[in-house]
């Protein structure tokens, strides 16, 4: 089981790549989104999990749908 207070880098990262691809800012995707620059940053950089409804937001702001998927370990 996961401990409560651990952060996953990937989210952060999967953020990153899809806001740059996007052609985005961290500005742009904060006025796009109404998720502030510095909550952005701090996801992309692993200091902060975002909830779902951010993800949500995130994904919008950026014109494209949140999914999720539960991929088998390897």
């Amino acid at each position: 089981m996961a401990d409560k207070d651990y952060v996953y880098p990937e989210v952060g990262e999967s953020l990153r790549r899809a806001r740059e691809s996007a052609g985005m800012s961290q500005d742009q995707l904060a006025e796009a989104s109404g998720i502030s620059r510095i909550t952005i940053s701090r996801i992309e950089q692993a200091h902060i999990n975002p909830s779902f409804r951010s993800l949500e937001a995130l994904a919008q702001g950026m014109g494209r749908k949140l999914t999720i998927s539960f991929d088998p370990v390897e």
